[in-house]
């Protein structure tokens, strides 16, 4: 997740704030770890309809019947906020470090 993150933003596309809903977002355990590893806060939808509604609105966004998303915030509600703890990032922060070194390794490995 962290290594997209900077892919994005190698390309001019830096992420500033990170909301999450459906699936493993429910589990408060998993959205710590992703906080964390992302050094950032993450933040959860409360009664989120699930990814429909994302389809849905790209969908009205292409036809034209919405111009941007601003306006899908009136279909989800912001729930609670986690925010990184310095003492497991370290840790992540190793982890990913040794990752990226095995990948840069791996890069050009065929089988």
């Amino acid at each position: 997740m962290r290594h997209h993150v900077e892919v994005l933003a190698d390309i001019g596309h830096k992420a500033e704030r990170f909301t999450v809903s459906d699936g493993g977002s429910t589990s408060r355990v998993w959205m710590q770890i992703v906080a964390d590893v992302l050094e950032a806060p993450v933040r959860r939808l409360r009664g989120h309809p699930g990814s429909c509604l994302g389809a849905a609105w790209t969908a009205a966004i292409g036809v034209g019947l919405a111009d941007d998303w601003s306006a899908v915030t009136a279909f989800v509600e912001l729930g609670d906020e986690l925010t990184p703890n310095p003492d497991h990032a370290a840790v992540y922060r190793e982890g990913y470090r040794r990752y990226r070194e095995l990948y840069a390794r791996l890069k050009g490995f065929s089988v």
